[in-house]
């Protein structure tokens, strides 16, 4: 009886001591059970955007980020009819630097690209996280998923 509880308490220490280790963002969640491609992939409309301190959530009120499954990315640009307007810039998505990065590439136009690079704060399965620097500026997206 006393060694099962000597080993019980030592496996608690133990598990007490790992787990918050296996937090992989600094927002957590430190445990899901989803994937993080289940997780990323969705519609995602914006609660907060800040460049540089500044609060810019009003200008992204209705848009929205729709990271699909297989890598394509479209960003929603409006509301047409009471629905979403689908045209927007197109492009693809991927995690990269073992999954705490995620690449954005959007495509304008022809010759209008552009790529950005985001560093995973948070991704729980219906909150996102992001953040990138252009320069010293700071810009933080905090998303909702759509459903």
């Amino acid at each position: 009886m006393k060694t099962s509880f000597k080993s019980a308490t030592l496996l608690f220490f133990v598990l007490l001591l790992t787990v918050p280790s296996c937090k992989k963002y600094e927002d957590g969640p430190w445990f899901s059970i989803y994937s993080k491609k289940e997780r990323a992939t969705g519609n995602w409309r914006f609660a907060l955007v800040r460049e540089g301190g500044i609060d810019k959530t009003e200008e992204y009120a209705s848009q929205s980020v729709n990271m699909q499954k297989n890598g394509n990315l479209v960003w929603i640009q409006g509301y047409l009819d009471s629905h979403w307007d689908p045209y927007g810039p197109g492009g693809t998505w991927r995690f990269i630097d073992d999954k705490n990065q995620i690449e954005m590439h959007f495509k304008y136009s022809v010759s209008e690209e552009f790529i950005y690079i985001w560093d995973i704060t948070r991704m729980a399965y219906g909150d996102l996280q992001l953040r990138r620097y252009e320069g010293d500026v700071e810009i933080e997206w905090r998303m909702w998923k759509h459903f």
